[in-house]
C-alpha cells in the first residue's frame, strides 16, 4: 500500500478514496504513478498537467520523475503557493 496526500487544489479534485492504494502493477516510478492517476482519474490529471506538479516522497522533495517508488511510501503532490 503507498499513501497519497492531495494537497491544495489537488484536494479539492481527487476522489477520497485515492488517499490509500496498493501500488497498481506496472507503476514503479513517479512517473508512472503520475501516469496512471492521470488515466484512473482525469480531471485529477488534467489539473496536475495545467501547473507545475511538486511531488514529496516520504517528506522529501523528489526533483527526478524516474524515482522509484514502493510499498509504504507516502506521496504528496502539492501545487504552487501563492500568497503575500
Amino acid at each position: 500500500m503507498i499513501h497519497l496526500v492531495f494537497l491544495g487544489k489537488f484536494g479539492d479534485v481527487a476522489p477520497a478514496g485515492l488517499g490509500e492504494i496498493a501500488l497498481p502493477d506496472g507503476v514503479g516510478t513517479l512517473g508512472e504513478l503520475n501516469h496512471w492517476l492521470a488515466e484512473r482519474e482525469p480531471l485529477l490529471g488534467q489539473a496536475m498537467a495545467a501547473t507545475p506538479t511538486r511531488m514529496i516522497v516520504n517528506q522529501c522533495v523528489a526533483h527526478d520523475l524516474s524515482q522509484a517508488i514502493a510499498d509504504g511510501d507516502e506521496i504528496a503532490f502539492l501545487p504552487p503557493m501563492s500568497g503575500g
